[in-house]
C-alpha cells in the first residue's frame, strides 16, 4: 500500500493561499524538495491549480535562472501526475492524466485505489484539494513548510478539517531564511 503526503506551505497563521505574498524560497529548502521529489511516484493536484502549476513547472525547466530549480522541474514534470477536478480540465502538462470526481464517494473510492496501487504519492494543491483529503483521513503524511510572517488575508487550510486527528512530529528542520519545516506522520 502506498503513501499519501500533503506538502504545503502555510504563513505563521494558517494561510494558504495567495502564497505569492508572503511565502519565500531558498536554495536550502529547493534541495529540501529535489530530494523529496526522488522518492515520489505520483503528485496529485487539483483542477483550478494545475493550470498554474503546469506553467509555472515546464516553464521553470528550462528558463529558470536556478539550475536547482530547473532539475526539480524536470524531475516534477517527469513524474505523473493526477489532475482531481468536477470537471474536464485541458491536459497541457506532460505525464498528466485526470479524475473525474463526481462526488464525495467517488473521490475516496478512487483516491484510496491510488494509494492502494502506489508507493508514494505527493498531494501538491489546491486548498479545496488537500481539505478533501484532510476531511476523508486520506492522507498518511503532512509536510508543512511554516514561513515567518502572518499573511492576515487568505484561506486556511484547517478551518473545515472535520473530525481531530491526531499526527506525530517525525521531522522538523529550520532553515536560514526563518522557514521550519514540519514533518508529520498520522497516527
Amino acid at each position: 500500500m502506498g503513501k499519501i503526503i500533503l506538502t504545503m506551505h502555510t504563513s505563521l497563521d494558517g494561510v494558504v493561499t495567495n502564497e505569492d505574498q508572503w511565502m519565500t524560497f531558498s536554495d536550502e529548502i529547493l534541495e529540501e524538495y529535489k530530494e523529496y521529489y526522488n522518492g515520489i511516484d505520483r503528485i496529485v493536484v487539483g483542477g483550478n491549480t494545475y493550470p498554474a502549476l503546469a506553467e509555472y513547472w515546464q516553464n521553470a525547466e528550462q528558463s529558470s535562472e536556478s539550475v536547482l530549480e530547473r532539475s526539480i522541474a524536470k524531475n516534477i514534470n517527469d513524474i505523473p501526475k493526477i489532475v482531481i477536478s468536477r470537471s474536464r480540465k485541458d491536459l497541457v502538462w506532460r505525464n498528466s492524466e485526470q479524475i473525474v470526481i463526481e462526488d464525495h464517494e467517488s473521490f475516496v473510492r478512487e483516491m484510496q485505489a491510488l494509494k492502494n496501487t502506489e508507493s508514494n504519492i505527493s498531494v501538491e494543491s489546491g486548498l479545496k484539494t488537500w481539505q478533501l483529503f484532510i476531511q476523508n483521513g486520506l492522507f498518511d503524511d503532512l509536510w508543512m513548510f511554516v514561513h515567518p510572517v502572518i499573511a492576515s488575508q487568505g484561506e486556511k487550510l484547517f478551518e473545515a478539517s472535520g473530525d481531530k486527528q491526531v499526527l506525530h512530529l517525525t521531522k522538523n528542520k529550520s532553515f536560514g531564511n526563518g522557514v521550519i519545516g514540519l514533518y508529520y506522520e498520522k497516527k
